[in-house]
């Protein structure tokens, strides 16, 4: 029987079994149908498995394809693609990555029908860093009712909305920098956010469906900034998409449009034209501790380039069967 070399990648941490742990398939050299590939993403039944593949525009390094378990296939450019991009590094398929270098090496990732750019490069302590440059900031469909969303997670209308920096962000919508669509929920306090609960898969189905985020996720976030040592703002966020199995420790494609909503609704301090920093903590109720962090650049067309970046840590690699391509997912 034929098979596939995997590996088990947490994401957005240095630290074995904290991080989002993601499966990566290495099919540089193999083909595989999209069954098969949601055959395995079951299999592993994580929050996404990536395969790499061979780039289908030349103007990409490596072409990224990621499935929920579910068998639905994602194009984010979040932990899927920052944790694939590491094992890249790690693996020498880009060859030597060194240390010191002022900036990092840039290379083009195919998602879907995007190229959008990737850096890696080392931190002084020798960990291979990624930094993900997302699409441009979509503001799409706000939610219309505070009392439907609010009571699909638990919690009471009220407690939708926050004060930060003495900006009321009080709008659940749809921001996107990919072609992942999530629902970004402001809630008032930690206290808050601890309490949601993702235990009414069809009453998050209907609320996502409502703002036509079908197939994606609900991200609510909180101010944490009294919860953190570093001077940079920090946000702590919790995601959940009905097509997953269990809550997702960290969504980089959620924390770029978080970036978005809070640059559009005037609450990032820097001085104009120059690079705001933000930190994102998830993972935290799920015992996965990861830890995003996001600079935010305005640019020539009124609108914010946004990165986020992070790094990995191999946890697990072996073999697996390469599923027949007669059967049925």
């Amino acid at each position: 029987m034929s098979k596939l070399r995997y590996y088990i990648i947490d994401v957005f941490s240095s630290i074995a079994y904290q991080g989002n742990p993601l499966a990566v398939v290495d099919t540089t050299s193999t083909t595989l149908t999209s069954t098969q590939m949601k055959l395995l993403a079951r299999q592993f039944n994580l929050s996404e498995t990536t395969f790499i593949c061979p780039p289908a525009d030349p103007k990409a390094t490596w072409r990224l394809r990621s499935f929920l378990p579910n068998g639905v296939e994602v194009f984010g450019a979040g932990h899927n693609s920052l944790g694939a991009w590491w094992w890249i590094a790690d693996s020498g398929l880009l060859g030597d990555i060194q240390q010191d270098r002022e900036s990092g090496q840039t290379y083009f990732q195919q998602l879907g029908d995007n190229i959008l750019p990737v850096e890696v490069s080392r931190s002084k302590l020798g960990d291979l860093v990624v930094s993900m440059r997302q699409g441009q900031p979509h503001f799409l469909n706000q939610h219309a009712n505070h009392d439907s969303l609010a009571t699909s997670l638990g919690i009471n209308a009220c407690d939708i909305g926050l004060r930060y920096s003495g900006v009321i962000l009080d709008r659940a919508m749809v921001v996107t920098t990919s072609p992942a669509r999530h629902l970004l929920v402001p809630i008032r306090s930690l206290g808050v956010l601890k309490s949601v609960s993702f235990a009414d898969k069809d009453g998050i189905s209907k609320e996502l469906a409502s703002t036509e985020s079908y197939d994606s996720g609900v991200y609510v976030f909180a101010s944490a900034e009294n919860e953190s040592e570093s001077k940079t703002p920090r946000f702590e966020a919790r995601f959940f998409s009905p097509g997953m199995s269990m809550e997702d420790p960290a969504t980089g494609s959620a924390a770029g449009p978080l970036a978005a909503y809070l640059w559009a609704n005037n609450v990032l301090t820097s001085v104009e034209n120059e690079v705001s920093q933000i930190e994102v903590l998830q993972g935290v109720r799920t015992g996965r501790r990861c830890l995003m962090n996001l600079s935010i650049e305005p640019n020539k067309e009124d609108s914010v380039n946004i990165t986020i970046s992070g790094t990995g840590v191999l946890v697990a690699d072996g073999n697996i069967a390469l599923p027949s391509s007669e059967v049925n997912f």
